[in-house]
């Protein structure tokens, strides 16, 4: 074979494989540099997600509650009573949650029992209930529990369920709507619709 030649083709692959290492060395060195940019945003989204991430809403709502058992001028009737929610709660994580809510209603009511035997004068009652809640999306929350209803005549149990959504404001601040059932155990039940506002903090 022609010496040059030779020359020609040894001088050629030593570039050609200089160039080969060269390329691989770049490539990797790229893939490292854009894993460990992507693993550094990763790590600020994840801790500026972390930073927003409160475990403590207070919210106070404005409610009706409807009383299909109520008693007014001497018959049954559906009775709307206005009350006040103050409600707190502890997030576990973003889907779980537990909370003492309370209720003060404004005015005074009577109902009729389950049985229908006997009237229950009820006098500006005050709710306490210890819930749990979930959030089966980034704005609703399925709400249970169960506690007391507290009055000058008798104390009652309470079992609520309850749903709510959430719209997002400004400063960590949400306008929520809410839909509960209130079970008085064996002596009457109600309905409340309610408006408010809350505050993560």
């Amino acid at each position: 074979m022609n010496p040059f030649l030779l020359f020609w083709l040894q001088k050629n692959r030593l570039k050609s494989i200089f160039i080969q290492k060269s390329l691989i060395v770049c490539l990797l060195l790229l893939s490292t540099n854009i894993s460990l940019a992507q693993d550094v945003d990763l790590d600020q989204a994840g801790d500026l997600e972390e930073r927003e991430f409160h475990r403590h809403k207070m919210s106070l709502i404005l409610g009706h509650s409807h009383v299909p058992a109520g008693f007014s001028n001497g018959k049954k009737r559906m009775l709307v009573v206005p009350s006040w929610g103050l409600d707190y709660n502890f997030l576990i994580n973003r889907k779980l949650a537990i909370g003492l809510h309370s209720d003060f209603y404004t005015e005074n009511f009577a109902v009729i029992d389950f049985g229908g035997n006997e009237e229950f004068v009820r006098e500006r009652p005050i709710t306490l209930t210890l819930v749990g809640s979930y959030n089966h999306h980034e704005k609703w929350s399925f709400i249970a529990g169960t506690g007391y209803e507290f009055a000058k005549e008798e104390n009652l149990s309470i079992i609520r369920l309850g749903v709510e959504r959430a719209w997002e404001l400004p400063k960590k601040w949400e306008f929520l709507a809410t839909l509960q059932y209130d079970l008085r155990v064996g002596v009457f039940n109600s309905w409340m619709l309610g408006l408010g506002i809350s505050k993560s903090i």
